[in-house]
């Protein structure tokens, strides 16, 4: 297990009663403490959430059909060519 990162930084937050009931007893269940449980639990979800934006997983079959689109040649779509030139209805006055 490597060394433990000296924890420098406060991070505050507000729950319901019911959350924190919750989390405390998902603690207990683990055998931490409800700080080392949120901060595990948030770490986590935040790895996965990074990983999901930075990289995905293909079998061969799905690399390949995801290499031949990207070879594929550019299709001409008129309709949202002409779309694409029109102002945003954020632009509109």
């Amino acid at each position: 297990m490597p060394a433990a990162a000296k924890k420098e930084h406060r991070i505050q937050l507000r729950a319901s009663k019911r959350e924190v009931s919750t989390i405390s007893r998902a603690a207990a269940a683990a055998g931490v403490s409800v700080s080392a449980f949120i901060l595990e639990s948030a770490s986590e979800r935040a790895q996965r959430t990074l990983a999901d934006q930075r990289n995905f997983e293909l079998s061969a079959a799905q690399w390949e059909a995801f290499t031949s689109a990207l070879d594929r040649p550019v299709k001409r779509l008129p309709r949202l060519e002409k779309l694409l030139q029109e102002p945003s209805i954020l632009e509109r006055r």
